[in-house]
Protein backbone atom coordinates (compact mmCIF):
# COMPACT_ATOMS: atom_id res chain seq x y z
CA UNK A 1 0.00 0.00 0.00
CA UNK A 2 1.38 3.39 -0.95
CA UNK A 3 1.42 6.51 1.20
CA UNK A 4 -0.59 9.42 -0.17
CA UNK A 5 0.71 12.86 0.66
CA UNK A 6 -0.18 16.16 -0.99
CA UNK A 7 3.01 16.04 -3.10
CA UNK A 8 2.05 12.61 -4.46
CA UNK A 9 -0.98 14.15 -6.14
CA UNK A 10 1.03 16.87 -7.89
CA UNK A 11 1.48 15.60 -11.46
CA UNK A 12 4.69 17.62 -11.87
CA UNK A 13 6.37 15.45 -9.24
CA UNK A 14 5.26 12.03 -10.39
CA UNK A 15 8.17 9.79 -11.48
CA UNK A 16 6.37 8.94 -14.74
CA UNK A 17 5.58 12.56 -15.61
CA UNK A 18 7.53 14.37 -18.30
CA UNK A 19 10.75 15.67 -16.77
CA UNK A 20 12.12 19.15 -17.13
CA UNK A 21 15.57 19.17 -18.77
CA UNK A 22 18.31 21.06 -17.05
CA UNK A 23 22.00 21.52 -17.81
CA UNK A 24 24.50 20.10 -15.30
CA UNK A 25 26.99 22.52 -13.84
CA UNK A 26 29.75 20.52 -15.56
CA UNK A 27 28.53 21.91 -18.88
CA UNK A 28 27.38 18.58 -20.29
CA UNK A 29 24.30 18.02 -22.36
CA UNK A 30 20.86 18.47 -20.85
CA UNK A 31 19.75 15.48 -18.75
CA UNK A 32 16.55 14.82 -16.76
CA UNK A 33 16.91 15.47 -13.03
CA UNK A 34 15.16 12.88 -10.82
CA UNK A 35 12.33 14.37 -8.69
CA UNK A 36 13.23 15.09 -5.08
CA UNK A 37 10.85 12.70 -3.29
CA UNK A 38 11.11 12.85 0.55
CA UNK A 39 12.13 9.63 2.26
CA UNK A 40 9.17 7.49 3.30
CA UNK A 41 8.82 6.94 7.04
CA UNK A 42 9.43 3.51 8.47
CA UNK A 43 6.26 1.56 7.74
CA UNK A 44 5.89 0.03 11.22
CA UNK A 45 6.29 3.42 12.89
CA UNK A 46 3.91 5.02 10.42
CA UNK A 47 1.14 2.50 11.03
CA UNK A 48 1.66 2.60 14.80
CA UNK A 49 1.22 6.36 14.83
CA UNK A 50 -1.68 6.14 12.41
CA UNK A 51 -3.46 3.60 14.63
CA UNK A 52 -2.93 5.83 17.68
CA UNK A 53 -4.48 8.77 15.84
CA UNK A 54 -7.47 6.71 14.70
CA UNK A 55 -7.98 5.22 18.17
CA UNK A 56 -7.82 8.68 19.74
CA UNK A 57 -10.41 10.06 17.32
CA UNK A 58 -12.71 7.08 17.83
CA UNK A 59 -12.35 7.26 21.62
CA UNK A 60 -13.25 10.96 21.67
CA UNK A 61 -16.24 10.26 19.44
CA UNK A 62 -17.40 7.30 21.58
CA UNK A 63 -17.12 9.29 24.81
CA UNK A 64 -19.01 12.19 23.24
CA UNK A 65 -21.79 9.84 22.15
CA UNK A 66 -21.88 8.31 25.63
CA UNK A 67 -22.29 11.73 27.23
CA UNK A 68 -25.15 12.44 24.84
CA UNK A 69 -26.87 9.17 25.83
CA UNK A 70 -26.57 10.02 29.53
CA UNK A 71 -28.07 13.46 28.96
CA UNK A 72 -30.93 12.08 26.86
CA UNK A 73 -31.70 9.43 29.48
CA UNK A 74 -31.79 12.08 32.19
CA UNK A 75 -34.02 14.43 30.18
CA UNK A 76 -36.42 11.92 28.63
CA UNK A 77 -36.60 9.03 31.09
CA UNK A 78 -35.33 9.54 34.61
CA UNK A 79 -36.14 13.15 35.44
CA UNK A 80 -39.78 12.92 34.27
CA UNK A 81 -40.21 9.81 36.45
CA UNK A 82 -38.54 11.47 39.44
CA UNK A 83 -40.80 14.51 39.09
CA UNK A 84 -43.86 12.25 39.05
CA UNK A 85 -42.65 10.47 42.18
CA UNK A 86 -41.96 13.79 43.86
CA UNK A 87 -45.52 14.95 43.14
CA UNK A 88 -46.95 11.95 45.00
CA UNK A 89 -45.89 13.31 48.38
CA UNK A 90 -45.83 17.08 49.05
CA UNK A 91 -44.30 16.46 52.49
CA UNK A 92 -40.83 16.04 50.98
CA UNK A 93 -39.10 17.32 47.84
CA UNK A 94 -36.07 17.04 45.59
CA UNK A 95 -33.14 19.28 46.56
CA UNK A 96 -30.00 20.16 44.60
CA UNK A 97 -32.01 19.43 41.46
CA UNK A 98 -29.79 21.69 39.34
CA UNK A 99 -26.90 19.28 39.96
CA UNK A 100 -28.78 16.19 38.76
CA UNK A 101 -26.48 15.74 35.75
CA UNK A 102 -22.72 15.44 36.16
CA UNK A 103 -20.89 18.04 34.07
CA UNK A 104 -19.77 16.84 30.63
CA UNK A 105 -16.13 17.74 31.28
CA UNK A 106 -16.04 15.87 34.60
CA UNK A 107 -17.88 12.87 33.12
CA UNK A 108 -15.42 12.73 30.21
CA UNK A 109 -12.52 12.88 32.66
CA UNK A 110 -13.88 10.03 34.79
CA UNK A 111 -14.57 7.82 31.74
CA UNK A 112 -11.10 8.49 30.31
CA UNK A 113 -9.43 7.67 33.63
CA UNK A 114 -11.28 4.36 33.88
CA UNK A 115 -10.29 3.46 30.32
CA UNK A 116 -6.64 4.34 30.97
CA UNK A 117 -6.30 2.83 34.44
CA UNK A 118 -8.56 -0.21 34.19
CA UNK A 119 -8.52 -0.99 30.48
CA UNK A 120 -12.30 -0.66 30.17
CA UNK A 121 -14.09 -0.07 26.91
CA UNK A 122 -16.11 3.14 26.62
CA UNK A 123 -19.38 1.36 27.44
CA UNK A 124 -17.81 -0.46 30.39
CA UNK A 125 -16.41 2.81 31.75
CA UNK A 126 -19.76 4.57 31.52
CA UNK A 127 -21.33 1.59 33.28
CA UNK A 128 -18.96 2.01 36.23
CA UNK A 129 -19.95 5.64 36.86
CA UNK A 130 -22.90 5.40 39.21
CA UNK A 131 -23.64 9.10 39.70
CA UNK A 132 -23.61 10.52 36.18
CA UNK A 133 -27.29 11.20 36.96
CA UNK A 134 -28.17 11.85 40.61
CA UNK A 135 -31.07 13.09 42.73
CA UNK A 136 -31.67 13.84 46.41
CA UNK A 137 -34.94 13.56 48.31
CA UNK A 138 -35.13 15.61 51.52
CA UNK A 139 -37.58 14.76 54.33
CA UNK A 140 -38.60 16.07 57.70
CA UNK A 141 -36.93 14.11 60.48
CA UNK A 142 -40.12 12.52 61.80
CA UNK A 143 -41.17 11.32 58.31
CA UNK A 144 -37.75 10.30 57.08
CA UNK A 145 -37.77 6.53 57.64
CA UNK A 146 -41.30 5.94 56.40
CA UNK A 147 -40.73 8.34 53.49
CA UNK A 148 -37.60 6.53 52.34
CA UNK A 149 -39.32 3.14 52.43
CA UNK A 150 -42.27 4.49 50.44
CA UNK A 151 -40.11 6.20 47.82
CA UNK A 152 -38.03 3.05 47.33
CA UNK A 153 -41.25 1.23 46.46
CA UNK A 154 -42.30 4.08 44.17
CA UNK A 155 -39.02 3.83 42.28
CA UNK A 156 -39.60 0.12 41.79
CA UNK A 157 -43.18 0.75 40.64
CA UNK A 158 -41.84 3.26 38.09
CA UNK A 159 -39.90 0.41 36.48
CA UNK A 160 -36.44 1.09 37.90
CA UNK A 161 -34.40 -1.82 39.25
CA UNK A 162 -32.49 -1.42 42.54
CA UNK A 163 -28.74 -1.91 42.22
CA UNK A 164 -27.69 -1.15 45.78
CA UNK A 165 -28.66 0.82 48.89
CA UNK A 166 -26.29 1.88 51.67
CA UNK A 167 -27.59 3.11 55.02
CA UNK A 168 -24.84 5.30 56.51
CA UNK A 169 -26.71 6.74 59.48
CA UNK A 170 -24.49 4.82 61.88
CA UNK A 171 -21.31 6.22 60.29
CA UNK A 172 -19.25 8.99 61.89
CA UNK A 173 -18.23 11.04 58.84
CA UNK A 174 -21.40 10.90 56.72
CA UNK A 175 -25.07 10.39 57.50
CA UNK A 176 -27.69 9.60 54.92
CA UNK A 177 -28.83 6.82 52.59
CA UNK A 178 -27.42 6.42 49.09
CA UNK A 179 -29.01 4.16 46.51
CA UNK A 180 -28.40 3.33 42.85
CA UNK A 181 -30.94 2.31 40.27
CA UNK A 182 -30.96 0.84 36.78
CA UNK A 183 -33.10 2.13 33.94
CA UNK A 184 -34.05 -1.06 32.04
CA UNK A 185 -34.62 0.82 28.78
CA UNK A 186 -30.92 1.36 28.18
CA UNK A 187 -29.06 0.07 31.23
CA UNK A 188 -28.19 3.54 32.54
CA UNK A 189 -27.49 3.65 36.28
CA UNK A 190 -28.44 6.69 38.38
CA UNK A 191 -28.14 7.63 42.03
CA UNK A 192 -30.81 8.64 44.52
CA UNK A 193 -29.80 9.99 47.95
CA UNK A 194 -32.19 10.30 50.90
CA UNK A 195 -31.52 13.07 53.43
CA UNK A 196 -33.02 15.17 56.16
CA UNK A 197 -32.46 18.92 56.03
CA UNK A 198 -29.66 18.64 58.60
CA UNK A 199 -27.90 15.69 56.95
CA UNK A 200 -28.05 17.36 53.54
CA UNK A 201 -26.56 20.56 54.95
CA UNK A 202 -23.80 18.57 56.67
CA UNK A 203 -23.02 16.84 53.39
CA UNK A 204 -22.69 20.19 51.62
CA UNK A 205 -20.47 21.64 54.34
CA UNK A 206 -18.13 18.64 54.45
CA UNK A 207 -17.98 18.02 50.69
CA UNK A 208 -14.71 19.97 50.12
CA UNK A 209 -13.05 17.90 52.85
CA UNK A 210 -14.44 14.69 51.34
CA UNK A 211 -13.12 15.61 47.90
CA UNK A 212 -9.68 16.40 49.27
CA UNK A 213 -9.55 13.06 51.08
CA UNK A 214 -10.80 11.24 47.97
CA UNK A 215 -8.56 12.68 45.26
CA UNK A 216 -5.81 14.46 47.14
CA UNK A 217 -2.80 13.12 48.97
CA UNK A 218 -2.93 14.95 52.29
CA UNK A 219 -0.28 14.50 54.92
CA UNK A 220 -1.11 12.28 57.89
CA UNK A 221 -1.73 15.36 60.03
CA UNK A 222 -3.97 16.96 57.39
CA UNK A 223 -5.88 13.72 56.90
CA UNK A 224 -6.63 13.50 60.62
CA UNK A 225 -7.71 17.15 60.62
CA UNK A 226 -10.07 16.66 57.67
CA UNK A 227 -11.58 13.52 59.15
CA UNK A 228 -12.03 15.24 62.52
CA UNK A 229 -13.82 18.11 60.76
CA UNK A 230 -16.21 15.70 59.04
CA UNK A 231 -16.94 13.86 62.30
CA UNK A 232 -17.51 17.13 64.16
CA UNK A 233 -20.04 18.41 61.61
CA UNK A 234 -21.78 15.07 61.20
CA UNK A 235 -22.11 14.51 64.94
CA UNK A 236 -24.52 17.44 65.13
CA UNK A 237 -27.02 15.82 62.75
CA UNK A 238 -30.14 14.54 64.57
CA UNK A 239 -30.87 10.85 63.99
CA UNK A 240 -34.38 10.24 62.56
CA UNK A 241 -36.59 7.69 64.39
CA UNK A 242 -36.23 4.04 63.31
CA UNK A 243 -33.65 4.92 60.63
CA UNK A 244 -31.24 2.13 61.54
CA UNK A 245 -33.96 -0.40 60.74
CA UNK A 246 -33.75 0.40 57.02
CA UNK A 247 -31.58 -2.43 55.64
CA UNK A 248 -28.82 -2.22 53.10
CA UNK A 249 -29.34 -3.75 49.66
CA UNK A 250 -28.30 -6.21 48.43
Amino acid sequence: MGFDRPTDRDSDDRPDSPQRSETHESGGTDAPVPPQVPDLPDRATYWTEYKKAVDSEYRAYAIDQGCDRVRETEELVVTPAMRRIEAEDPDRHLVGFEFRLKGRERLTEKVSNLMDERGFTTDEAFGRIKDAIRYTFQYRDEHYSSGVRTDVERLKAAGFEPVDLKNSWAEQQYKGINSRWLSPENGQIFEVQFHTEASFEAKQVTHPAYEKLRVGIPSRAEQRQLEHFQRDVTARVPIPPDVTEIPDYP
